[in-house]
């Protein structure tokens, strides 16, 4: 059997109970490094197997395991579409399978500010800048969730991390490139740093206030808030820094 862990935001502190036993039973335990920042080094003595994408993208070596097999996943095993094509992979050669579900960024981190579910829109991806690539289209789908009063959770590149400062830097210049009126300096923008981790700070601001901010680490995860209900604005102010 394959069992697919959800590790939640802080393992092994944050795995189930049901995910324990089955991990316990496990004869190999695999740990993605690749979709998601991994902080878990160990459990409870085991062997584990640290797998970047190139192993995880070229998985066949997975389904001819003839034991139980776990793959541990930060945060919610299906987040990212790799987990699930090993896992449709697996069904249609008739191996076992079982998910066990956890915390995950989607939707935490808006709901974690006070606002409400069905006005998160689709998450947006921001990759660093590099001299050859600096795509708009995070701009253009923040610009689309926002034009409909919706919330967007912006992801920062992990490989190598983006620093929140230098995330700001980027949404500025892609206002200048784009025009939309979809941010200044003085935009107010929720961040949360290392959330469902004993160290989580979790502030409220303006960019401009944020790329001063120095209390937080690495990883991040950017909420741009779209139309507020007086009860999400009520919440946010909780978080004003």
């Amino acid at each position: 059997m394959i069992g697919f862990i959800s590790a939640g935001f802080n393992p092994p502190l944050s795995f189930t109970m049901e995910e324990i036993d089955f991990l316990e039973r496990s004869d190999v335990i695999i740990v993605d490094t690749y979709t998601s920042p991994n902080y878990l080094r160990e459990f409870g003595g085991r062997k584990l197997t640290f797998v970047d994408r190139e192993k995880l993208e070229n998985f066949e070596w997975i389904l001819k395991e003839k034991k139980n097999v776990s793959i541990i996943i930060p945060g919610e095993s299906f987040s990212a579409t790799t987990h699930f094509t090993i896992y449709k992979e697996a069904v249609k050669k008739g191996i076992d399978v079982k998910i066990f579900h956890n915390s995950s960024i989607f939707p935490t981190a808006a709901t974690r500010l006070g606002l409400h579910l069905y006005k998160i829109g689709p998450a947006v991806s921001l990759p660093r800048f590099k001299e050859k690539f600096r795509p708009l289209s995070p701009y253009d789908k923040i610009l689309e969730n926002f034009r409909i009063g919706l919330h967007t959770i912006l992801l920062l590149d992990t490989e190598p991390p983006l620093e929140l400062g230098e995330a700001i830097d980027e949404l500025l210049w892609m206002e200048k490139e784009r025009k939309g009126g979809l941010f200044d300096r003085n935009n107010e923008m929720a961040v949360l740093s290392r959330l469902g981790m004993p160290d989580e700070k979790i502030v409220y601001a303006t960019m401009e206030t944020l790329k001063g901010w120095k209390e937080g680490k690495f990883p991040f995860t950017v909420v741009m808030p779209g139309e507020l209900h007086f009860q999400e604005q009520e919440a946010l102010d909780l978080f004003r820094l």
